[in-house]
């Protein structure tokens, strides 16, 4: 008897720990796709400038709209991996996408400082990732 309950918690165990390792690749392949989404959007949108007369002005507003959107995707994958609570989920995934992003451009060349547009870019993603996370968790639901 006690040998049976000490097997059915090693199991318990066990599952709980291919649970979060399948999780833990689940949310790191949704942000791998939030950031594919966004190196398509900006390659296609400098060819466009590159080879149209579309003006460079709208650089920033198409930043934007594509942080929203690839937050939004990696939110919904993430809370796709979570049982609940898929807003904090998607905050949580438009945080990190933002941060990585905030690095990314700091390597690049500006500088680690904090500006407006750097802290307008934080609120947009946490709040695409917010989005998709409710989304990802009443897909699931469905």
């Amino acid at each position: 008897m006690v040998q049976k309950k000490e097997k059915e918690k090693k199991t318990v165990k066990k599952r709980t720990e291919e649970t979060s390792d399948s999780r833990a690749l689940k949310m790191l392949k949704g942000m791998a796709a939030a950031y594919a989404i966004t190196c398509i959007v900006f390659i296609a949108y400098g060819i466009l400038l590159t080879f149209t007369g579309i003006s460079e002005e709208r650089i920033p507003l198409v930043a934007l709209l594509c942080t929203a959107i690839s937050s939004a995707v990696a939110g919904f994958d993430w809370a796709k991996c979570a049982d609940k609570k898929g807003i904090v989920w998607g905050l949580l995934a438009g945080l990190v996408y933002g941060v990585i992003l905030f690095w990314a451009e700091a390597f690049a060349g500006n500088g680690i400082g904090i500006t407006s547009s750097k802290c307008l870019m934080l609120l947009i993603a946490m709040a695409g990732g917010g989005i998709g996370g409710i989304l990802g968790i009443n897909m699931k639901k469905a």
